[in-house]
């Protein structure tokens, strides 16, 4: 262990200003408020510091650089068990080398499924001894090691980790050790460098607010939901599932500091920091519906972050164990939610779980997607089962299928039959999953970019999920009746990239839209004035719509052949 003499001679040395400067951008990100030379005294103050300064004494910014930060992480690791110092776990060591380089960026780099956050404008120093080292398994076994530090929720005592089987090695010879062991090599699978955006301001407008409800409180609620919601971010990150219950449970029914009567906030500007809502004032703030729609709006940014944090990309493999821990998450979360607030309102309720369900939904379709496309991967590598789908698929009577498709769906035949092309030379090329992937997301952008920029998009974007599966369904039908050998693996491939295709869609929508994915799936579950408008405009286009057949028809003129010559109709 490094001495206090020692450490804070690094402080005394000239030309130390960037130090200085991370310091001081920690202690406002953490809101400690003791000066320098009061933590140098404490024993976590100066290990604080000795990372710090291990940070500068080893890497400095650089453009056009990067460094992966699972490396970055392994090195900081091997530094702490060298020198017998207790580590921080990812998501807080991350935001130690933010406080020393201000601006870092995050980037995804290398090819889809095998890619890799790095850390941007960073890189080793050439004098620095960690050039001489090399990224081994014995750092990556280091990282499973259990870490002692001081979390912000305490551990249970019991384990209930649903990855924790029974069985534990030497090394991990408690359950609470093997599950922070799990849980510190799960956590390379997920994004703990997430940025959490910020939260809108609630929309008032001329609202008279109730006489139990003052502009103070709105503000305490700003202050106090904005702190919930990091928290819960906190939690899902260090992959304590089970303490989202707790979260909401203490946030949905604290009690006032005083019992002899509702509590009241000061009437100055400044809230406390450790400001806790009553749950008679909640529900009072909750009644209010422009609260109540500035609340959802809150949740959707914070449930996307959740879903961006837990499945990174959907593609990439992960442990099953971490997968079915996802899962059994999203199966509890609309019960924790109703039972912490089974005292409110029916339509806080409401909302509230409106938007709980649609991300639970978002992570049983992710987890499903994914074990798709670990599946899937098998199937693509192995090429006698490719020769003998290209074999089958060349069977396929694809003037028959469109014939009878052409009905129901009207897509250009020039389309389907470049989409036919291009699908069995991807197929004979033996493309890999990230090359398929490809594939399907320019089939997407080339569908919908005559829609981009209008208020049609949306429905545009629907059709075409289901014009896309009711073809894909048609060729599945011609390979049933076929008896093609290779169905099995047809009936694979198609589930994985109509689900891929549902996925790219519900972005796109929700990149022209200015909503999050969360938002855009759990559009039809609440009554929000948003989701009537759309349904008004896809009634009043239908209207039009009926009115151009009606006149279609009066000139004597089919439908379908109409719309066949109509070069604006795409597919």
């Amino acid at each position: 262990m490094y001495a206090t003499s020692s450490a804070a001679s690094y402080f005394e040395a000239p030309g130390d200003a960037q130090l200085e400067m991370a310091i001081e951008n920690l202690q406002k990100s953490e809101g400690i408020t003791s000066h320098k030379s009061g933590l140098l005294n404490s024993h976590s103050g100066l290990c604080l510091f000795l990372q710090l300064q291990w940070l500068l004494d080893n890497y400095e910014t650089a453009e056009g650089v990067s460094l992966p930060r699972s490396s970055l992480y392994n090195h900081y690791l091997r530094h702490c068990q060298e020198h017998k110092l207790d580590p921080v776990n990812a998501a807080s060591f991350g935001k130690l080398i933010r406080s020393v380089f201000m601006g870092l960026r995050t980037r995804r780099l290398g090819t889809r499924g095998n890619s890799k956050y790095h850390y941007y404008g960073i890189r080793l120093k050439p004098d620095s001894p960690l050039n001489r080292l090399q990224e081994d398994t014995q750092y990556m076994a280091m990282r499973q090691q259990p870490v002692h530090q001081k979390p912000r929720y305490r551990p249970v005592q019991k384990s209930d980790s649903p990855w924790d089987n029974g069985s534990h090695s030497s090394l991990h010879s408690t359950p609470e050790q093997a599950m922070a062991a799990q849980s510190q090599h799960h956590q390379q699978y997920i994004d703990v460098s997430h940025v959490f955006p910020d939260f809108p301001a609630p929309d008032l407008g001329s609202v008279l607010l109730q006489e139990s409800i003052t502009l103070q409180d709105v503000k305490a609620l700003q202050l106090a939901y904005r702190r919930h919601c990091e928290a819960t971010l906190d939690v899902v990150m260090n992959l304590q599932f089970h303490y989202i219950e707790k979260l909401w449970l203490s946030f949905w029914n604290a009690k006032a500091s005083s019992s002899d009567g509702p509590a009241s906030l000061p009437a100055s500007d400044e809230i406390p920091e450790a400001t806790i809502l009553p749950k008679d004032k909640l529900v009072s703030l909750c009644k209010c519906d422009p609260i109540l729609k500035w609340m959802r709006n809150c949740d959707h940014i914070l449930y996307q972050a959740l879903v961006e944090v837990l499945i990174p990309d959907v593609l990439r493999p992960v442990p099953s164990t971490l997968t079915q821990a996802i899962r059994n998450f999203a199966k509890s979360l609309e019960g924790w939610l109703t039972n912490a607030m089974s005292d409110f309102p029916q339509q806080v309720i409401q909302t509230k779980v409106s938007v709980v369900s649609a991300f639970a939904q978002t992570l049983r379709r992710y987890t499903s997607l994914n074990h798709l496309a670990q599946a899937a991967r098998a199937v693509l590598q192995n090429t006698s089962q490719i020769n003998q789908m290209l074999s089958d698929l060349n069977r396929v009577d694809f003037a028959n299928v469109q014939e009878q498709a052409s009905w129901v769906c009207q897509c250009k035949e020039s389309v389907v039959q470049r989409l036919e092309q291009d699908f069995k030379l991807t197929l004979q090329q033996q493309s890999s999953l990230d090359q398929w992937a490809s594939w399907l997301d320019n089939v997407v952008t080339q569908v919908l970019k005559q829609h981009a920029g209008s208020p049609s998009f949306p429905k545009a974007a629907r059709q075409f999920l289901l014009k896309w599966s009711f073809y894909s369904s048609m060729v599945i039908r011609d390979l049933t009746l076929r008896s093609a050998a290779s169905f099995g693996s047809f009936h694979l491939i198609r589930l994985l990239y109509d689900e891929y295709m549902f996925y790219l869609v519900e972005h796109r929508v929700a990149k022209a839209t200015g909503e999050t994915p969360i938002a855009v799936m759990g559009e039809f579950n609440d009554l929000a004035s948003l989701s009537l408008t759309l349904l008004d405009k896809d009634d009043i286009s239908e209207d039009r719509s009926s009115e151009a057949d009606a006149d279609a028809r009066s000139l004597g003129e089919p439908l379908v052949k109409r719309e066949r010559s109509d070069p604006n109709h795409s597919l």
